[in-house]
């Protein structure tokens, strides 16, 4: 559908002035609110997630990044539109999901409050690492995966102080990352195992460890005198 001469005149001076908010474009051009509107929806044009959506921007000005944000100044606009959407988006894809503290600084606004409402209709899901509240996709596959991802993400920022105080390299004997992690996430599920049963377990899953791999790894962190010190 073509522009008028005035609605033309309001997209050559948003594609100027790159962001602008709706009493912006009107007193520059002495123009309505319905003629503004008008030329944006013919146009094209995103609002932005932050600032109460009141700056806008052509569709082809925003330059979005891998997250589908654009940050222009202060004022955050996403591919995916809404700030509800753009949230659901950020969680979905992100491996380990997302708490609160790192959300925020993506979109430059706060967003507590429409997490908790999307988990309540059932658009996210969320579980807590110890006060903290880690946001999940809604599908339970995904919730699995990123759960997991968090989990090692923790072990692994646990366990690396602790391999440099043993003066030793910064694993056991025959295993490898990915094998320390397994055994020190099961640790944290199962705190009571026993080596013998930790690896029963991990067998199960499909890691291939044996007892003895397993008590290595208690070995080399010391782990069993910090259980038992903990339990006493």
């Amino acid at each position: 559908m073509p522009l008028t001469r005035m609605e033309t005149q309001v997209v050559e001076l948003l594609r100027r002035k790159r962001i602008a908010t709706m009493q912006a474009l009107r007193v520059a051009l002495d123009a309505s609110h319905m003629t503004v509107a008008r030329a944006l929806k013919k146009h094209g044009y995103y609002s932005s997630v932050n600032r109460n959506a009141s700056f806008y921007a052509l569709r082809e000005t925003p330059r979005f990044d891998a997250q589908g944000l654009w940050l222009y100044r202060d004022v955050c606009f996403s591919r995916h539109g809404t700030l509800a959407r753009t949230l659901v988006a950020l969680v979905e894809n992100a491996p380990a999901g997302l708490t609160v503290a790192e959300i925020e600084p993506q979109v430059n606004t706060r967003v507590g409050n429409l997490l908790s409402r999307l988990c309540r209709h059932g658009e996210l899901s969320r579980c807590f690492g110890g006060r903290q509240a880690i946001y999940l996709a809604a599908k339970a596959e995904r919730q699995e995966q990123q759960r997991r991802c968090r989990e090692e993400q923790r072990a692994a920022h646990t366990t690396t102080p602790v391999a440099a105080n043993t003066g030793r390299g910064s694993l056991p004997p025959q295993a490898d990352v990915v094998m320390v992690l397994e055994v020190l996430i099961q640790i944290i599920k199962t705190p009571r195992s026993d080596a013998a049963q930790l690896a029963q377990t991990l067998r199960r899953r499909g890691v291939r460890i044996t007892t003895a791999g397993v008590q290595r790894i208690f070995d080399f962190y010391a782990l069993q005198k910090k259980r038992h010190d903990r339990g006493r």
